[in-house]
């Protein structure tokens, strides 16, 4: 009888690389250390610049998801907030996007730069990403949330074969160390970039790993001073979802425990994180906000018949005006000779359609909304041709 020689699990170290100085991937990490330390410049208001971060975070929860096979699409996407802004979808397929945002929120109301990480951080965020999810094999969900994994598993889209599951907990553990330990500042993002494939190779829960690695990694970046509450958005997804395939291929690199294709694994992530903060940055400049993102955004809005005229008028006001801010008495002069029954009316339209929101709660000094209401079928549209939205997000799997 012809025996056939079944994959077998392969120990490789963790260990920190030294990329040679003068190579690409030094060279990337040079400039992310640049990026790292840079002042925020830019008069982009923080009512404006926060609603922009809310838009990418969206992206962020979709690409996670879509990587996993989750095949809403952008488009689809967008509806759903303008439909359901609450985000309470029993659509587990919604709830999947959904429970990675609450997984962002956590990460960025937990991690700062001194706070270690330890198995309770984690566990707490497998939970929440896999909350509400039937579990396998008929859904996304876990049988035991948070908990790390006493059966053994496979990887459908991959090769490797993960650690038996009673070897788990002592290769989390050193993963654990290996994150908290105080590297040199010029390791910092080569071990964000072996963390992520490493907590992959663990594979450390029954299901959702895909998405805990995910977030593990955005965690990590936070960590290490890529902030987002107080400035720089931060898409890492975008970095994986462009190319499916691709991402699960440099993973496979890695997986070899070879030096040279880890260092190749580690310079696709660096890379395109570099990528991606740059292009993101722009988002810091008030011209490029105003010509290229909100006023197109308007036009958009208005050509489809999801504003009026005088909406339009009296939107694109507020987006020219000094601080992207206007005030109840300048509103009227724009509005012009309408009665001021007609005016009030215009103004609460607006408002009811949240594209109108004052800067605090009941006062009389207004911007713009466009994170949770039709303008967000503009906001996509206009990000998407200038390259912010991966393709792969407007496309069924």
């Amino acid at each position: 009888m012809e025996t056939v020689n079944k994959p077998q699990f392969k120990d490789i170290p963790l260990k920190l690389y030294d990329p040679k100085w003068g190579s690409k991937l030094a060279n990337t990490i040079i400039e992310l250390e640049k990026l790292r330390v840079k002042e925020l410049g830019g008069p982009v208001p923080p009512y404006i610049f926060f609603q922009l971060k809310d838009i990418f975070q969206m992206f962020e929860s979709l690409g996670s998801v879509r990587i996993e096979g989750n095949n809403t699409t952008l488009a689809e996407y967008v509806e759903k907030i303008i439909e359901d802004p609450s985000k309470n979808s029993t659509d587990e397929k919604m709830r999947e996007i959904f429970n990675i945002e609450k997984a962002i929120s956590f990460i960025e109301q937990n991690i700062s730069r001194k706070k270690d990480f330890d198995r309770a951080f984690i566990s707490e965020m497998h939970k929440i990403l896999v909350n509400g999810l039937t579990p396998p094999p008929r859904g996304d969900g876990s049988r035991f949330p948070g908990t790390l994994r006493s059966v053994n598993v496979s990887i459908a889209s991959s090769a490797h074969i993960p650690p038996e599951a009673f070897r788990v907990p002592e290769y989390f553990e050193e993963l654990l160390q290996f994150v908290n330990r105080p590297f040199d500042t010029q390791y910092h993002l080569l071990a964000i970039a072996l963390s992520h494939h490493r907590l992959a190779w663990i594979h450390p829960f029954d299901n959702g790993n895909g998405r805990t690695v995910r977030m593990f990694t955005y965690a990590l970046l936070i960590k290490q001073g890529f902030q987002v509450r107080n400035g720089r958005i931060l898409n890492p997804t975008a970095i994986f979802c462009m190319n499916r395939d691709k991402y699960y291929e440099m993973l496979a690199l890695a997986d070899t425990g070879e030096e040279e294709k880890t260092l190749e694994w580690c310079l696709y992530v660096l890379e395109g994180l570099r990528i991606e903060i740059e292009k993101i940055d722009r988002l810091l400049d008030l011209q490029y906000i105003t010509d290229i993102i909100l006023l197109p955004m308007l036009s958009f809005a208005l050509d489809r018949e999801q504003i009026t005229k005088r909406e339009y008028e009296i939107l694109t006001a507020v987006v020219k005006s000094e601080k992207m801010s206007i005030k109840s008495a300048d509103l009227e002069a724009i509005i012009g000779q309408e009665s001021s029954v007609q005016r009030s009316r215009i103004l609460k339209r607006l408002k009811d359609k949240k594209m109108l929101v004052p800067l605090k709660e009941k006062g009389r000094v207004y911007t713009i909304g466009f994170a949770n209401n039709y303008l967000l079928r503009g906001i996509a549209h206009v990000l998407e041709n200038n390259g912010f939205v991966p393709a792969a997000l407007n496309s069924k799997i």
